[in-house]
């Protein structure tokens, strides 16, 4: 080897091995990463709103694989209840609420928040074998009243209208009765605990007529259209659908910070993709 160049390798071979301490210098005095602590997410949520929260919460979970949602099916009445007495984190409710009800009744002050989340829709659906495309509200009022008691008065077959419907006082049918000017519903209809109940029933009596939440209205039943509008977000968004209702998220005013976390996931650019793509913006 020319001894011009011995000079050179040392002086490189001295500044690999400087380098190659201060890399394994570094990797020895950089933290481990800290696993993140478990944590336990209590959702209370309407069943209408139970596909939403599991898109919501298995997305989430992607991103946070430390945490954990338990959903607790609950109306609106004990949801609430849930948030006051703790045993749940945040809400999804598919009414709004009284003040009141947001207030801590021996202090006066804010116990809950309420955060505007979308608009739902109502889908009227029948069995799938019915030839009535759609009503006009007018329509539906006789069929809901019991003044048009057959198909056939609505361009269907000769069959006897068989209503089915939520029970008095679930949120869902005080928005029905409310999108129909106050409408009530005829004592004699078939009274069915939650959306996907009403889903089967339907399914199976050609002659049934039902309410459910939109996202509900799967292949088993067909919707109808209402005075030309079927119940999509475009719709609802342009105020062309007339049976909505809010949905809702709830909270304690005292948030806890895993709380905050999912709320702001749900209103972060993905969350709110997945909420569009059943629901319109709230109103």
């Amino acid at each position: 080897m020319n001894p011009y160049w011995l000079p050179h390798i040392a002086r490189h071979a001295a500044l690999l091995l400087a380098l190659a301490g201060c890399l394994l210098g570094s990797l020895a005095c950089t933290p481990p990463q800290a696993t993140p602590v478990p944590e336990h997410l209590r959702v209370a949520v309407a069943p209408s709103a139970a596909p939403l929260l599991d898109e919501l919460g298995a997305h989430y979970r992607a991103r946070h694989s430390y945490v954990t949602l338990e959903p607790l099916e609950l109306g609106a009445a004990n949801a609430i209840r849930a948030l006051r007495n703790g045993t749940a984190d945040l809400a999804f409710v598919e009414r709004t609420l009284d003040p009141a009800e947001t207030l801590d009744p021996e202090t006066g002050r804010e116990r809950l928040t309420v955060w505007p989340l979308a608009t739902g829709a109502l889908a009227v659906v029948v069995h799938p074998s019915n030839p009535v495309p759609g009503l006009t509200l007018e329509q539906l009022q006789g069929a809901l009243t019991g003044s048009v008691r057959r198909w056939s008065e609505l361009g269907g077959e000769d069959r006897t209208i068989g209503l089915v419907c939520r029970e008095p006082g679930a949120p869902l049918r005080d928005a029905f009765e409310r999108g129909l000017g106050g409408t009530r519903v005829i004592g004699s209809a078939v009274v069915m605990p939650g959306d996907e109940a009403i889903a089967d029933y339907v399914a199976s009596h050609p002659g049934a007529i039902g309410y459910i939440s939109a996202p509900w209205a799967g292949e088993q039943v067909k919707v109808l259209a209402l005075d030309g509008a079927l119940p999509d977000v475009a719709t609802v968004a342009e105020g062309r659908y007339p049976l909505t209702y809010p949905l809702l998220l709830v909270t304690p005013s005292a948030i806890s910070s895993k709380a905050k976390a999912f709320v702001d996931y749900v209103y972060s650019h993905e969350g709110q993709g997945m909420v569009r793509q059943s629901y319109a913006p709230a109103r």
